[in-house]
């Protein structure tokens, strides 16, 4: 009989798979199986944007540990609000599928980039790394944090690594959020004494 395991990101259960012929418990957090495929269902994202986030490869070893892990590594981008897994494990299968069912953030706002020089090229720059970087994304602290990271890295590759990006939500004049606004700033020089 296969066990169903889930994944709640706010803390970590650990299971215990019991089957024929294994003897002692064994907890599903130690009991290593090979992914030979992985299902995404439930969010915007593209699958393969949502695995490269998760670290996880087909034919990687997995347990509750790792796939844990790797569903934090993807609510940790601030773009999505949970992810659920579940993979049915059996004592006489060392391979598994595994189903991470996504539930996006919201709302989500249009971005622009300021100085509007720098708009076009620091999208595409995004976009060509990964689709999941669109001109519209939630609010979140996290998600702000990881667009600027990201944009920071297209600074650098530019030659620009005395340029950050900076985020604002803005709202109207009621407190309703209505976009955010991206700013490429630059670092403050120290004048030397």
């Amino acid at each position: 009989m296969g066990q169903t395991r889930k994944f709640h990101p706010n803390w970590l259960i650990p299971l215990v798979v019991f089957g024929a012929g294994m003897g002692a418990a064994q907890t599903a957090a130690e009991r290593l199986l090979e992914v030979e495929s992985i299902h995404v269902q439930g969010t915007r994202l593209t699958s393969n944007s949502v695995i490269r986030l998760s670290g996880i490869k087909l034919h990687d070893r997995v347990n509750d540990r790792i796939v844990n892990a790797a569903c934090h590594r993807i609510t940790a981008t601030g773009l999505v609000k949970s992810v659920d897994y579940a993979y049915d494990a059996y004592p006489d299968r060392p391979t598994v599928t595994l189903k991470l069912t996504i539930v996006d953030e919201a709302p989500r706002l249009p971005a622009k980039i300021r100085p509007s020089a720098d708009e076009d090229w620091l999208w595409a720059s995004l976009e060509a790394v990964d689709p999941l970087f669109t001109r519209e994304l939630p609010p979140t602290e996290k998600a702000l944090a990881f667009y600027s990271k990201n944009f920071d890295k297209c600074l650098e590759v530019k030659g620009r690594s005395n340029e950050y990006v900076a985020s604002d939500v803005t709202a109207d004049t009621s407190g309703k959020l209505t976009g955010i606004v991206f700013q490429v700033r630059q670092y403050k020089t120290i004048p030397k004494n």
